[in-house]
């Protein structure tokens, strides 16, 4: 599995923040809340669950900083309804 490094309000795969090869990115919504809005994995890295592992990264940055979390991006949304060990930190 490729190494996610986390960048600003992102988690990324790639050597550089900027241009990375996958990514998932997310906003604050006020002190305690974020916000995933954008999941991307291209074709060449799909069907080894590294999305799904970008989602986990988030929730255990929102574990870790006390934050609940909420998705507008349809894929990690998918992913957190449907993983019980990540409502916890989902906030609907």
């Amino acid at each position: 599995m490729a190494e996610i490094k986390q960048g600003t309000n992102k988690f990324y795969v790639g050597d550089n923040e900027d241009n990375p090869q996958a990514e998932i990115t997310f906003q604050s919504q006020g002190d305690n809340h974020i916000i995933i809005d954008h999941t991307g994995v291209p074709d060449e890295l799909g069907g080894q669950g590294l999305g799904s592992q970008l989602v986990k990264s988030v929730i255990d940055y929102a574990r870790d900083n006390n934050l609940k979390v909420s998705a507008t991006c349809p894929f990690a949304k998918s992913v957190i309804e449907k993983k019980p060990e990540f409502q916890d930190v989902y906030a609907d």
